[in-house]
């Protein structure tokens, strides 16, 4: 079975390829139309009983003679994708014949009648119907056909999807999920196990999909792809095309190819009708394998405006919880992000719940005799579970290190300890299906603390160590090197360290921190300049080196920004309380309920 044996060869060939010798720019992808289609043609048939053979009907070779009961063509076909298939006999015969097809694939049995095979002589096709291959081991096919006019010329397997149509939601949400999928691929497939309910095995880069859809009025839509992919496979390039336009998106990195978060990839202006059509094809493979596709949304853009490709999330939130210790505890940076967004989207509807809790750590380490010997630093991940359950946040903003290297020396078991606490931190929100953008620390300023710093090489560390910000430097080099494996990671620390030295070099005595740690309103302002300058804001408000940029922009950015104040301020107590902490010494706020109301009393000026 030549072309059988080709698709065989060829997809494991590539799967190997992708897999193990892939180099990133190495070739262009190329996604055929036709790709995982198996074609078995009348030259690789074997033929049984009397009056079968093959020759050449105009001009094409086609099996003929079907004149004996016994007669039958017969292939060996070797898949290597399993699934849905579409079968496909391309046949040949005079004008208005009719007959009868009997076709055995492996152990299943087909018998079709047709009526006026064609018009006037030439190629017909005959589909048999949707076929289901529960796994990828060889199997037979063959052919029996009925009048013995008959010609045949091939037999061809077609992906097909799995699911049903395509039906839009009572809000006009289109949800293409992946089992309505038409695979053009040798390797992806529609995985219907209940973990999984996804497009995968996506190691082939050329292997692409799409979906059909229709839609009863035009509308503009917001394009959400829900992807899942394992540690250190992130960073491929992928396109979605729709509408006549290409969307780029770049793979996440989400800790396990079935944690499946959703990310927004651009908005779109579509037509009524019938025949509508989104495809998603690979560019440029980073890993061992692209992703795993749950499903593909179509949003009802819930703004006038489109934000920047970076906002995109954030907007498409309802709740954006903030994770992180006493400085963003301390809440400035987070109150002016909000009135930013608010200002820019308001019509989004985003509230800003700023969780974040003294002394905590996402790498669990606490140094001896931590707040006097009292407590212990609280570990982000005593509580996420919680965070992720009672809060139900959308999306996640972290920004840890800080206290996570203890203000000791560098250390490699710290670090680690850092890395695997961050990676944990992003692992567990993508299980429930939240994004997380990161943010590097602030920096650590020792001219303040002159006389209460300690100097390297000591055995203890009773005080911070003061180079310690180059150990913020290194945690901080560490999450911006992981953008390649689709991180979202805003960098903090970088210009803060910037900034600062270039204000320390006109004024020795100038501070970001007044106890080298904890931001001014200053710092609070240059830490929400960086997430600002990442989410697109105008050049006139990230130019600024003060929250005037902000606050001079917008006639009514002072009220928003009061407003803003207010709510996060009566929310946040209320909430750690609620979801519960090991941190002693907070303020317990006020109930959950009032703290609700006086919030939504201040959604809105």
């Amino acid at each position: 079975m030549k072309n059988g044996w080709k698709h065989f060869w060829v997809g494991l060939g590539m799967a190997f390829w992708g897999s193990m010798c892939w180099v990133p720019g190495a070739e262009a992808v190329v996604h055929a139309p036709d790709r995982g289609r198996i074609v078995l043609a009348a030259s690789d048939a074997v033929l049984e009983g009397a009056g079968l053979k093959r020759e050449t009907v105009e001009g094409g070779l086609a099996i003929t003679g079907w004149t004996a009961p016994e007669s039958r063509a017969r292939w060996e076909c070797k898949p290597v994708r399993w699934g849905s298939y579409n079968v496909i006999l391309q046949c040949i015969g005079p004008w208005n014949l009719s007959g009868r097809l009997d076709v055995s694939m492996g152990e299943q049995e087909f018998s079709v009648n047709f009526d006026r095979l064609t018009d006037r002589g030439g190629d017909a096709q005959i589909n048999l119907g949707r076929w289901y291959l529960a796994d990828s081991k060889p199997f037979p096919i063959s052919v029996h056909a009925q009048p013995a006019g008959l010609g045949l010329r091939s037999v061809t397997l077609v992906p097909a999807p799995e699911g049903g149509p395509v039906v839009p939601s009572p809000d006009g949400t289109v949800s293409l999920e992946s089992a309505q999928a038409t695979t053009h691929s040798v390797m992806m497939r529609y995985e219907p196990a209940t973990n999984k309910n996804c497009l995968g095995y996506w190691m082939d880069p050329a292997d692409w999909a799409d979906w059909t859809f229709s839609l009863a009025k035009a509308g503009t839509y917001d394009i959400e792809v829900w992807q899942g992919c394992g540690r250190d496979h992130g960073g491929s390039d992928v396109a979605v095309e729709v509408g006549g336009q290409v969307f780029p998106m770049q793979v996440e990195e989400t800790g396990h190819f079935q944690n499946f978060v959703p990310k927004r990839v651009g908005r779109v202006r579509l037509p009524a009708g019938d025949g509508q059509r989104l495809a998603i094809k690979p560019q440029r493979k980073q890993g061992g394998a692209v992703m795993d596709i749950r499903r593909i949304r179509l949003v009802p853009a819930s703004t006038a405006q489109d934000p920047s490709p970076a906002a995109r999330d954030l907007v498409a939130a309802r709740r954006v919880v903030v994770l992180g210790d006493s400085i963003t505890y301390g809440g400035e940076w987070v109150e002016l992000l909000g009135t930013w967004m608010r200002l820019a989207h308001p019509e989004a509807q985003i509230e800003f719940l700023n969780l974040g809790l003294p002394s905590e750590t996402a790498s669990g380490l606490s140094e001896p005799g931590h707040a006097g010997g009292s407590f212990p630093r609280p570990d982000v991940h005593e509580r996420l579970a919680r965070v992720l359950a009672k809060a139900k946040p959308d999306l996640i903003l972290a920004c840890y290190g800080m206290n996570d290297g203890i203000y000791f020396p560098f250390s490699e078991e710290r670090f680690q300890k850092y890395r695997q606490g961050i990676t944990k931190l992003r692992e567990t929100a993508a299980h429930a299906g939240v994004r997380v953008i990161h943010l590097t620390p602030p920096v650590f300023d020792p001219v303040p603390l002159a006389g209460r710093t300690l100097p390297d090489g000591l055995e203890s560390y009773p005080q911070p160590f003061e180079g310690y910000d180059n150990v913020l430097d290194r945690y901080s080099e560490w999450l911006l090197s992981r953008r390649i494996a689709g991180w979202e990671v805003v960098d903090l620390h970088g210009p803060m360290d910037r900034f600062l030295s270039e204000q320390r070099g006109r004024d020795p005595k100038f501070v970001l921190a007044g106890d080298g740690v904890h931001a001014n309103a200053q710092g609070h302002w240059i830490m929400a300049r960086e997430v600002l300058r990442r989410l697109g804001a105008p050049e006139a408000i990230v130019a600024s080196d003060t929250a005037a940029g902000l606050l001079d922009s917008n006639p009514r950015a002072r009220q928003i920004l009061a407003l803003e104040q207010e709510r996060q301020r009566a929310l946040k107590d209320a909430w750690l309380t609620a979801i519960g902490h090991q941190r002693p010494g907070m303020s317990p706020g006020l109930p959950l309920d009032e703290a609700t109301r006086i919030a939504a009393e201040k959604a809105r000026p």
